[in-house]
């Protein structure tokens, strides 16, 4: 039993243990290893918040086309998109298939960056009634200051042509109306912008345009 005894505790006396050196390498692969999963998961919660940024970008974006689809489509005139007296890019419809004049006139307001729209009617005098409130229709939009020709105008009358709606009827030409949008989402790295260029045709226009210009009874923007 002493001999026992003596053997275990030479044994013990012999069991050094971890030094030093291996302790410290383990704890260098360990902070490696951690560094590699924290990068990780911090790339694939950038790359989540990315993706949830575009998708809220592009949810504006069609709420857009989806409120003015109707507006351009019933259209029987466009006028020239220009810069208002507020410096807004600007752009006007005119209505007629509800047996009276309505006049749509459409911005993109710099100080609020939204895309709105304000509606007034007019009768068969010509007289005019009071232009209703501004309507924003989509907000986040950042083109609003864009210069005349940029490629981010956010109006773009198209240069007229034969009609592209299918089947066309004989010799229509229609009037067609591009609109720029951009609007950004996310902040910091997961930043992102949309880009949507929507053309519209106004499928009750027809060329030669109105030898007078129309809905300009409430002034430039």
């Amino acid at each position: 039993m002493t001999r026992r005894l003596r053997q275990l505790r030479r044994r013990l006396h012999q069991d050094e243990g971890t030094s030093l050196i291996e302790l410290m390498v383990g704890m260098v692969l360990m902070v490696v290893f951690l560094g590699m999963f924290t990068g990780a998961v911090v790339m694939m919660n950038s790359a989540m918040n990315k993706s949830q940024a575009v998708n809220a970008s592009s949810s504006q974006l069609n709420t857009a086309f989806s409120n003015l689809d109707n507006s351009v489509r019933y259209a029987a005139f466009i006028s020239t998109p220009g810069v208002g007296t507020s410096g807004d890019w600007y752009v006007e419809l005119r209505v007629t298939n509800t047996g009276t004049e309505v006049c749509n006139q459409l911005r993109v307001d710099i100080v609020s960056q939204q895309l709105q729209r304000r509606i007034w009617t007019v009768g068969v005098n010509g007289a005019a009634s009071a232009a209703g409130a501004w309507v924003p229709i989509s907000s986040g939009i950042t083109n609003g200051a864009a210069g005349v020709g940029a490629a981010t105008q956010p109006f773009y009358l198209v240069p007229p042509a034969l009609a592209t709606v299918v089947p066309p009827p004989p010799n229509a030409i229609y009037q067609q109306l591009t609109i720029n949008l951009i609007s950004p989402a996310g902040s910091g790295s997961s930043l992102t912008n949309s880009t949507s260029s929507f053309t519209f045709t106004a499928l009750n226009s027809m060329m030669p345009a109105p030898t007078t210009p129309i809905c300009q009874q409430q002034g430039r923007p």
